[in-house]
């Protein structure tokens, strides 16, 4: 499935303040004390221009100073996530989001039918910084995301922040069942996938690629295609 963009599409994000510099220790530390908020990576800026557009929805606990240092999702070296997602075939290259994501990059991910987000806003080194209270609100916010959107699939990048957000403490790795889950919708699957982070040492590369591949495989659904001009099957 790919997703037909109007000749007169413009990237909406705001650009990385630092330019093509990477930050410096300065810059993360007040990204970290000031809560510098992420942009979505979404193909428009509210959730009404994107329902129905997405294929996949990829759900991060929260970005880390780097990330939002230069606006751009996974972004710290040494990061993994990118790397999964093209060797899964997610995306068309290599994304090097180091220093900022390009338009060029948003581009290819919107007409992927690719969103990205965040279940906690606030930007931290770890996952477990975050407080249950922080996990828990960010849950019932991206429920009613998610019932607006409708993407086919979402994806949560991490199974411990996911363990206490969504209050499953026996959930494990891959798709899940979402009759316990209230407000979720029906038609889209929730998949859980291990975090990708350099500090996550049980995983690598290719294990998380295979992982990502069947996440992809299984959005690849016309329950949603039937319903909107904008989607082709690729």
């Amino acid at each position: 499935m790919s997703i037909h963009l109007p000749p007169d599409w413009q990237p909406w994000r705001r650009r990385s303040p630092l330019g093509e510099a990477r930050p410096t220790k300065t810059d993360l530390a007040e990204a970290a004390a000031t809560g510098l908020q992420l942009d979505d990576v979404l193909p428009y800026p509210t959730d009404e221009e994107n329902a129905h557009f997405l294929r996949l929805l990829i759900v991060g606990t929260n970005p880390s100073p780097w990330a939002a240092a230069v606006q751009a999702p996974f972004a710290r070296p040494g990061n993994r996530f990118w790397k999964s997602l093209y060797e899964a075939g997610i995306t068309d290259g290599l994304v090097n989001d180091s220093n900022g994501l390009s338009r060029a990059d948003e581009y290819m991910l919107a007409t992927r039918g690719v969103g990205i987000t965040n279940i906690v806003s606030r930007p931290s080194s770890r996952a477990d910084e975050l407080s249950r209270d922080e996990l828990r609100a960010g849950r019932s916010h991206l429920i009613t995301r998610v019932r607006m959107l409708r993407p086919h699939a979402a994806a949560f990048t991490g199974i411990t922040a996911f363990r206490t957000a969504f209050e499953q403490p026996k959930a494990k790795l891959g798709v899940q069942d979402t009759h316990d889950i209230a407000g979720w919708p029906e038609d889209t699957q929730l998949w859980v996938v291990p975090d990708p982070s350099g500090l996550n040492a049980h995983e690598s590369v290719s294990s998380l690629a295979e992982k990502w591949q069947a996440v992809w495989a299984s959005s690849a659904t016309d329950q949603q295609t039937r319903n909107d001009p904008r989607t082709t099957k690729e």
